[in-house]
């Protein structure tokens, strides 16, 4: 039982397909660049970089950076119907929108990891290991190597190209082990990433709460609280904007894999129109909450408008 709308080199709705594709375009050169300044400030700004914490935020941007990239495939698809493209940023669909939904769970337990002395540790053995660079390098890479490899199964059966929603990503999965596959590696990991982000928000939020309620606080302890809180906020937006813009869609591809046409292409492309946008605004709150980004952002910008107006 297929799931693509096609197997040439035409597509069913070209209207929708031109709509989205101008759309996308829009979104990438929004985005982009700034997730490319997230990534900049990252790797030039050494009050920045020396912040361990900020792995993550670069990874999160870094996935964000290249989900626009690979959305830019709806893009190209309309002006070429080019499917050999269409595979290819469909791999990099799959492989960078799950791992910007894994990452804020990354930062939400090295956060708690940082706050908490191990012996408060809920698992000290399992998360001493994050209050160090180190550590928290390690886990980046348990991730990226989990983003890029989960996909290998379907590249292998050639399972990549225009799907039933309308856009470059899984066409079909006609297979038991790849049903069992998608559910385990993708639904599956992806509710246990929202779960996990959701429970060390609350975590977090608990020891904001007990701190600020503290009658003393020490400079440090005070700064800390700051900056918790800040990222507690941050967490939570990166929590409620993928409900309100990305699974919507979710829920359609769903209904598309499990019974195909119930939804037209056209009304099935309506979804897909907000997909991108929190792969945007997820820099955008981190240059809002994150003060060292923010602080960096607006000495950089300083800095460039003296230069212009020297």
């Amino acid at each position: 039982m297929s799931n693509s709308t096609t197997s040439t080199d035409q597509d069913p709705d070209p209207n929708s397909a031109m709509w989205l594709g101008i759309i996308y375009a829009v979104y990438g050169a929004i985005g982009i660049p700034i997730n490319v300044i997230v990534l900049l400030l990252t790797i030039k700004v050494k009050s920045v970089r020396a912040i361990p914490l900020n792995i993550c935020i670069f990874s999160m941007a870094l996935a964000d950076m290249m989900v626009l990239v690979s959305f830019l495939s709806s893009t190209i698809w309309a002006f070429s119907y080019n499917v050999a493209i269409c595979k290819v940023m469909g791999v990099g669909v799959y492989i960078f929108v799950p791992m910007s939904m894994l990452l804020p769970g990354c930062l939400a337990v090295c956060r708690y990891a940082g706050i908490y002395n191990e012996r408060e540790l809920d698992s000290p053995y399992l998360l001493r290991a994050l209050k160090k660079r180190k550590g928290i390098y390690i886990l980046n890479i348990a991730f990226w190597m989990y983003g890029l490899l989960y996909t290998l199964p379907f590249v292998a059966t050639d399972k990549f190209g225009l799907d039933a929603i309308g856009c470059c990503g899984i066409t079909e999965i006609n297979s038991v082990f790849l049903w069992v596959y998608y559910l385990v590696n993708v639904v599956f990991f992806l509710f246990l990433a929202y779960v996990v982000s959701f429970v060390f928000y609350r975590k977090i939020g608990r020891w904001v709460k007990e701190t600020s309620s503290a009658s003393t606080l020490l400079p440090h302890t005070r700064d800390t609280l700051k900056v918790t809180r800040n990222l507690q906020r941050m967490i939570k937006w990166m929590l409620f904007v993928p409900v309100v813009f990305y699974y919507p869609a979710l829920g359609v591809q769903a209904a598309l894999r499990l019974s195909p046409g119930i939804v037209d292409l056209h009304a099935a492309r309506l979804f897909m129109i907000t997909v991108p946008l929190p792969h945007i605004i997820d820099p955008i709150i981190t240059l809002i909450f994150v003060k060292c980004y923010r602080t960096a952002f607006f000495d950089k910008m300083y800095w460039l408008l003296s230069k212009l107006n020297a």
